[in-house]
């Protein structure tokens, strides 16, 4: 009893197997850093009041943000589900992340998401709110554009990092179709007609080989008239 030899096979990709810690990780540490820079800000700022840092227009300037990311404004609780899907959408996906970039920008965008919904769970606001009604604390300013915090800018790094991680596994993935392409015949091309034309080539070269071989005439063997031996051994008749 025989057993065919197992061929390798350039399969689908399999998952980073450090994509899932290195996603929990960025995470982790984005949320500390935008939650310890909010609590500098409190401490150290005055409201509403813009302190310079590079320039007159970038600097640091301390808000309260009832509304979204970068000033947009929704009911609290459109942000509430939105960090909900977020959270799951990541959980899932996460554990089959073939890079470790798109790894990165899956933290980013869950700490964006984690940071700015504890402000909303656990920091004042709305005296006459409810649950997930805390407003957000922003401070860094640039020129007239809505001041932002650190959970904003992962928001905005994370997306742009996950583009470019998707362009660069389509681009992984058509590099891989055309090596395969090109070990295998290539579709559309009939190998029947291929050897037809190579039957041909063949047949074509022997009918040249055959025309080039001379071609003895009767009677040049001798130089005669052509006409037979017998004719030739008779005597000339008077």
């Amino acid at each position: 009893m025989t057993s065919e030899p197992t061929v390798a096979t350039d399969a689908e990709p399999h998952a980073h197997p450090y994509a899932v810690p290195v996603g929990a990780i960025v995470a982790a540490a984005f949320v500390v850093l935008d939650q310890a820079t909010k609590e500098l800000a409190e401490r150290f700022l005055e409201r509403g009041r813009f302190v310079p840092f590079l320039g007159d227009s970038i600097g640091w300037e301390l808000v309260y943000n009832p509304g979204g990311a970068f000033g947009l404004p929704a009911p609290s609780w459109i942000f509430l589900v939105v960090t909900v899907v977020v959270v799951v959408l990541v959980a899932r996906v996460l554990p089959r992340t073939r890079s470790l970039l798109a790894a990165s920008a899956y933290g980013l965008l869950l700490s964006g998401a984690v940071g700015n919904v504890l402000d909303r769970l656990f920091r004042p606001g709305d005296p006459d709110g409810g649950i997930g009604d805390g407003w957000v604390v922003d401070f860094v300013a640039w020129g007239g554009f809505p001041r932002f915090n650190v959970a904003d800018s992962a928001i905005t790094v994370g997306f742009a990092l996950l583009v470019l991680a998707l362009l660069l596994e389509e681009r992984a993935e058509r590099q891989r179709a055309a090596v395969t392409v090109a070990g295998d015949p290539v579709a559309g091309v009939d190998e029947s007609e291929g050897r037809h034309d190579t039957s041909e080539a063949v047949s074509d070269t022997a009918s040249d080989d055959a025309s080039d071989e001379p071609t003895e005439l009767p009677g040049d063997a001798d130089g005669g008239d052509g006409g037979s031996p017998d004719d030739r051994d008779r005597p000339p008749t008077s």
